[in-house]
């Protein structure tokens, strides 16, 4: 079969901090349809769906209901899938980065940027959201120290982590949309991004110590760390289709 043939789709995987809800059903549910669609004109089509389970969140709101960590991604993971069962979503497979297989994987891509120098150690001083696991700096606060995107009050922290050296790629990447303009689509989506793209693209940290959050992906080169859990969940479109041992769509 042709490589044009083939359709890869996926949902986002859902955070397992909380149940499923009509949001998380709408998405599922029209990537349920297209997977249909493809189907039914005669494509090979690969539909992953699946559980983003580690991370802060993950781990306050486990403790703040007396579990585990793990217990409440097992309770979360396996209401997801009752509901896909529920409303005959045709997903060839339901992913959970907490899954072993995912985690080799995982391990596997850092080291190998690891390796390649891509990644290296530096001290970030700077505001910290849990709510959207992410830094921000002073200039970047809202009134009262508060998140800009969500707005709930951040937590300022200086400690060790590992940076991924994606200001490096900015100028390729830019080239890489420009040449491909059906890369990303809509266009108003490859619009945004290229706007994104004019201002400077700093380096990405890619982990959280385990002083502070244990319950994430170990780094292979440095035991005393974890991912940071949007780098983790990102590579399940990768480990979903068995990468690297598999065959990528």
């Amino acid at each position: 079969m042709s490589e044009r043939r083939r359709r890869y789709l996926t949902t986002p995987i859902y955070y397992a901090s909380g149940e499923p809800h009509l949001g998380h059903a709408y998405t599922t549910i029209l990537a349920d349809v297209l997977a249909r669609f493809y189907r039914q004109d005669g494509a090979e089509v690969f539909f992953l769906t699946g559980t983003d389970e580690h991370g802060q969140k993950i781990q306050e709101e486990a403790a703040r209901r007396g579990v585990t960590p793990i217990e409440l991604c097992d309770q979360m993971a396996e209401r997801f899938e009752a509901a896909w069962r529920t409303l005959e979503i045709s997903h060839d497979r339901f992913i959970r980065t907490t899954d072993k297989e995912h985690i080799a994987v995982v391990q596997a891509f850092l080291q190998r940027l690891w390796d390649r120098g891509q990644i290296y150690e530096s001290i970030y001083s700077g505001w910290y959201c849990v709510h959207d696991e992410r830094y921000w700096t002073d200039k970047d606060l809202g009134p009262d120290n508060g998140c800009p995107d969500c707005g709930r009050p951040t937590r300022h922290l200086e400690e060790k982590n590992y940076f991924f050296r994606m200001s490096a790629y900015q100028e390729a990447l830019v080239r890489h949309i420009e040449a491909n303009p059906d890369w990303i689509v809509p266009e108003i989506r490859r619009n945004e991004i290229l706007g994104f793209l004019q201002k400077p693209l700093g380096d990405l940290s890619i982990s959280r110590p385990k002083s502070r959050l244990r319950w994430g992906v170990t780094l292979p080169f440095d035991y005393e760390h974890v991912a940071y859990v949007c780098v983790d969940a990102l590579i399940n479109y990768l480990s979903g289709l068995d990468y690297p041992g598999g065959e990528a769509y």
